[in-house]
């Protein structure tokens, strides 16, 4: 009996644990709580991956932002403004629904995928 509740409770754990991506940017996440897309309201590194899916249009414009990790769950994303924040690098390869992207005045450095996304633009 106790086998099994600790497979229980340890295949929970990764079913809870695979829901959520980590958003390590606290100027992020601290955006999609403003707007309302991390439900959990919680300055905590993570975010529902559902949240994630459901933002089309996502102004993240002078928000003192240093990466985007955990963009490439956004996977509904059309609409996306960085501009005048400190990154660095951005991936955006699983975006492919981004038809829209205002990046200026950033450092970025590594933008090699930016343009394997946009390649239609050509």
């Amino acid at each position: 009996m106790k086998i099994l509740i600790v497979l229980a409770c340890f295949a929970f754990s990764l079913t809870s644990y695979s829901q959520t991506i980590e958003i390590p940017d606290k100027n992020f996440e601290c955006a999609l709580i403003d707007y309302g897309i991390d439900s959990d309201k919680k300055i905590n590194g993570k975010l529902l991956i559902s949240d994630a899916k459901k933002v089309a249009f996502l102004d993240l414009s002078n928000k003192k932002i240093e990466n985007l990790i955990g963009i490439e769950s956004f996977t509904s994303l059309e609409y996306l403004d960085c501009r005048n924040n400190y990154l660095s690098n951005l991936d955006l390869s699983k975006n492919s629904a981004l038809s829209a992207l205002f990046s200026d005045v950033n450092d970025v450095i590594k933008s090699d995928v930016i343009f394997d996304v946009f390649d239609w633009f050509n």
